[in-house]
């Protein structure tokens, strides 16, 4: 049987305590980073051609050149590995990820006070509250080592953007989509994207 993940995180804190973070596992989880920053960057982007509340287009405006900024931090910092099986993984997580989220369907559907876009800002926000590194690593690391850094700006914008994701899904005027059907779709989008997070996982524990 499959253990569930909060079983997986604390086996890959017991690793990384007595391990260290190897070349594989900072390549898997900067190519993970960047796979769920580029397809977020990828659906935000559309947002420049779409009428918009306002406040609603600079919050997104900002969060689209926040994930490409941070997407390129991450990258800059990492020696990537020489191991195909890394990459081969992280081809299918990111497929699983376009599958999972349905990527192509946001892609594809206008920006607008509708029901796909409380869906989209869900996963959006489920993204930057469920894949979460910090809290498995040593709190006596360094986070002033490049990648560490990386990660921790990463995590730290991710908390400043779900308060504005929040407002969003809790505010914006959808009458189609009341409030407690929000929630249900919040809870959704965080299990789906907790399932991707824990397969990330256990291809770190696979390696070990």
């Amino acid at each position: 049987m499959t253990p569930p993940i909060r079983e997986i995180k604390d086996i890959i804190r017991e690793r990384f305590k007595s391990g260290g973070l190897t070349t594989d596992d900072r390549s898997r989880i900067a190519l993970f980073i960047h796979a769920v920053k580029t397809a977020n960057a990828m659906l935000l982007a559309r947002v420049e051609l779409q009428p918009l509340d306002w406040w609603a287009y600079k919050v997104l405006h900002d969060q689209y050149f926040k994930e490409i900024e941070l997407a390129a931090l991450l990258a800059r910092t990492v020696r990537w590995t020489l191991n195909p099986l890394v990459y081969a993984d992280a081809t299918r997580l990111n497929l699983a990820l376009w599958q999972a989220a349905d990527i192509a369907r946001h892609a594809a559907a206008p920006i607008g006070a509708n029901r796909n876009f409380i869906e989209y800002l869900a996963l959006s926000h489920a993204l930057m509250a469920e894949i979460r590194f910090m809290p498995l690593l040593p709190v006596e690391w360094d986070l002033a080592e490049p990648f560490l850094f990386a990660l921790h700006e990463i995590e730290d914008e991710n908390s400043r953007q779900i308060q504005a994701q929040i407002r969003l899904l809790k505010d914006m005027e959808v009458p189609a989509v009341p409030l407690p059907e929000r929630e249900r779709i919040v809870e959704q989008q965080r299990a789906m994207v907790d399932r991707l997070f824990a397969d990330l996982l256990r291809t770190l524990v696979a390696a070990a």
